[in-house]
């Protein structure tokens, strides 16, 4: 069975929606927003739910 591998365009891609994400989460923090933070983190937690489904 061959398994998905990501190109490194799309391996880098991911890891831009990763760093804007966190950058996000950790901008809410520093405010003292933790409701945002927490709903970045849910946001992204379903975005790696469905890549997982694919």
């Amino acid at each position: 069975m061959m398994e998905y591998m990501p190109t490194d365009m799309q391996y880098k891609d991911g890891l831009r929606k990763d760093k804007f994400l966190n950058d996000l989460i950790i901008e809410s923090l520093r405010r003292g927003d933790i409701e945002k933070a927490i709903e970045y983190l849910e946001k992204d937690n379903e975005r790696i739910e469905k890549a997982l489904e694919e």
